[in-house]
């Protein structure tokens, strides 16, 4: 998967288009868990269980609050939308955290 710069994203269409958005918010492959994370996209992104969502790997270090986060713990900060609302963010840096953070993005019901 290959790292993309968030302004050079049409994020109004991209809400649009997706229901579900899974960002991995990276600054570049070699910090601890990224490699991991951004292969389990790739795997994850080829599946019938989650052919709604759109993966993406953006570059954290054009979004100052995910830079934070992982310089914090050290990890990949995710961040999961649904219908263009953000849900959910954290750092995850296994398999098992980013399946919770997904099964919680489906079951999400917004409250009116």
């Amino acid at each position: 998967m290959k790292i993309t710069n968030s302004d050079k994203i049409d994020w109004p269409n991209l809400f649009l288009e997706n229901k579900f958005i899974v960002v991995n918010y990276q600054p570049e492959i070699t910090c601890k868990g990224c490699k991991e994370m951004n292969d389990l996209f790739q795997k994850l992104d080829k599946t019938d269980e989650y052919k709604n969502v759109k993966f993406l790997w953006i570059d954290s270090r054009n979004n100052p609050i995910a830079e934070q986060f992982i310089k914090k713990r050290q990890a990949p900060f995710i961040a999961v939308f649904k219908e263009g609302f953000l849900v959910e963010c954290d750092n995850v840096s296994e398999e098992k955290g980013l399946r919770d953070m997904l099964d919680r993005l489906f079951a999400f019901k917004f409250k009116l």
